[in-house]
């Protein structure tokens, strides 16, 4: 059997870094790719909201702003039962809730751009190396 050693220290290194690199690209895809039966609508009253359950294998909640791409402005989510308002920030289309509660309801409360029309979601395993929400 051949076997091929790597000349450089830093090949190992690159390697990782490009299999981080697909990881990510590949949730970027999940993200845009959301139905539109999970998004959660502007409601600043939190009048509409929806559960979110994260269940095993699922250890996270990926929001996105909607329509995608979208990484003008921020939006804001907020967790009725846990009381926590998650920030998905300027700059980024999308960004990770690690370890949320098992079950809550979600509202899309705020947003500083008119233009970002709801929030998507999704329970996923966390890959690691996203955009955490704010």
């Amino acid at each position: 059997m051949l076997r091929i050693t790597s000349k450089f220290a830093g090949q190992t290194a690159r390697r990782n870094k490009i299999a981080a690199g697909l990881a990510i690209s590949i949730v970027s895809i999940l993200a845009t790719a959301l139905p539109a039966a999970a998004q959660l609508v502007f409601s600043s009253d939190c009048r509409n909201y929806q559960p979110i359950a994260v269940a095993p294998p699922n250890d996270a909640i990926l929001f996105t702003k909607q329509p995608v791409p979208h990484p003008n402005g921020t939006a804001s989510v907020f967790a009725i039962v846990g009381a926590d308002t998650f920030v998905i920030p300027a700059g980024a289309n999308s960004c990770i809730v690690a370890a949320p509660p098992a079950d809550d309801n979600y509202c899309f409360i705020a947003r500083d751009d008119n233009t970002i029309d709801g929030v998507g979601f999704a329970a996923i395993r966390n890959p690691g190396g996203l955009t955490a929400c704010q």
